[in-house]
């Protein structure tokens, strides 16, 4: 008797946190954050998912082994609108989950920019091959011209991808005060 009465007002108890919100306050959070690169990357500063991070890691230690520097020309950009059209070589850039990027060497000089990444010059130029072939071995996709990303926007569907844009716009939009 005296078991079944704990059994009965665990469950209980469980229940009213639950009702309460309290196993339920998990809140959607902007996942877009700030990412410090260090010295292997220049250029704009890095807005990305938490999930883009990892491989922003393996392309600053890609970057290292490599002698050069990413310098990034862009990266998660907030839309006007949650539902402003992304062109689908955007969409990466709109989820926070890839970086247009020029490759510098250590002091600054361009290496290859965005023309040499389209015309393919980067694969007679070691420094570049160096960089843009480890950096695929290490699972970062690149995408012509100039497109490092996780390979999620070529995975998902098209209604899958714009349902993420617009929560990830709307969840880390500025707070307008009304």
């Amino acid at each position: 008797m005296m078991f079944k009465l704990a059994v009965y007002l665990s469950i209980v108890a469980v229940l009213g946190l639950a009702a309460n919100g309290f196993l339920f306050s998990h809140k959607e959070k902007c996942q877009i954050s700030v990412y410090k690169g260090g010295k292997d990357f220049s250029g704009d500063k890095i807005m990305a998912n938490k999930s883009f991070i990892p491989y922003l890691k393996s392309i600053s230690a890609v970057a290292k082994g490599c002698k050069v520097r990413v310098h990034v020309v862009d990266s998660y950009k907030q839309l006007k609108t949650p539902t402003e059209y992304v062109l689908s070589s955007q969409m990466p850039l709109a989820l926070g989950r890839g970086i247009h990027f020029d490759l510098q060497n250590p002091k600054g000089s361009t290496v290859c920019n965005k023309l040499c990444m389209t015309t393919r010059s980067w694969k007679s130029l070691p420094e570049a091959a160096c960089f843009i072939d480890n950096v695929q071995k290490k699972g970062v996709k690149f995408t012509e011209p100039n497109l490092l990303h996780d390979g999620y926007a070529t995975k998902a569907s098209t209604t899958e991808l714009e349902a993420l844009k617009v929560a990830t716009q709307k969840l880390c939009a500025p707070k307008t005060k009304g």
